[in-house]
């Protein structure tokens, strides 16, 4: 009986997400699920994704769900997502959810927290070299807290950093993408027609004309 409630209520987890628009279908949404009925362990789930669009309509969404049904145990889900907007949409539906929930647990933690950005750029752009290093530098600082030992506490002061710091970014560190540059192809073709050469038999009437032609194509 409890593992079908637990499979029930996990099932409404992910229709939450769907209605939120983070259906799994959706290729640029972001989800982290951390779902753990195993008495006394911890589950850590991170998503990070940057997204890019050029549509009318504008429904990315980014979900961290945590879910417990255990003794002891925990689960963490973070989701950070930026959406960089290259057109002038007509409907923006993206939503930010976080969802975090103890079922029939003793001791337990649930802590689930979603980081978004929507962004308007009026057109393409791109990160500086610099900005790529320091993205990076923020995907292994997230993925380092994976395998951390930090208190709630101190996750949440960590995460604010990281936060701030990829807002930094984001404001200092885009720069619009320059058009392509188009190599030009030549093709050259030269038609040479010399004077008509006559020649005559001394004992013909008849006139005798020869045309050259010569094409050089490079």
């Amino acid at each position: 009986m409890r593992r079908t409630a637990i499979a029930l209520l996990a099932a409404v987890f992910v229709l939450a997400l769907a209605g939120a628009g983070a259906a799994p279908g959706h290729a640029q949404d972001n989800t982290a699920i951390a779902i753990n009925t195993k008495d006394g362990t911890d589950i850590f789930k991170l998503a990070f994704k940057i997204v890019r669009v050029n549509q009318d309509i504008v429904d990315q969404s980014n979900a961290a769900v945590a879910f417990n049904s255990c003794e002891e145990c925990q689960s963490i889900a973070v989701a950070f997502q930026v959406v960089l907007i290259f057109s002038d949409p007509d409907v923006v539906t993206s939503e930010n959810l976080a969802l975090a929930l103890n079922y029939e647990c003793d001791a337990c933690v649930a802590f689930a927290s979603a980081y978004q950005w929507l962004l308007t750029t009026g057109g393409p752009v791109h990160f500086t070299a610099e900005g790529n290093q320091r993205l990076a530098e923020l995907r292994k600082r997230l993925k380092d807290l994976l395998q951390s030992d930090l208190t709630l506490e101190q996750l949440k002061a960590e995460l604010d950093q990281i936060k701030a710091e990829l807002a930094d970014v984001l404001a200092s560190e885009l720069v619009a993408a320059k058009p392509r540059e188009e190599t030009p192809t030549t093709t050259e073709s030269t038609t040479t027609t010399p004077p008509p050469e006559t020649t005559t038999d001394e004992t013909a009437t008849e006139e005798t004309t020869t045309e050259g032609s010569t094409t050089t194509s490079p």
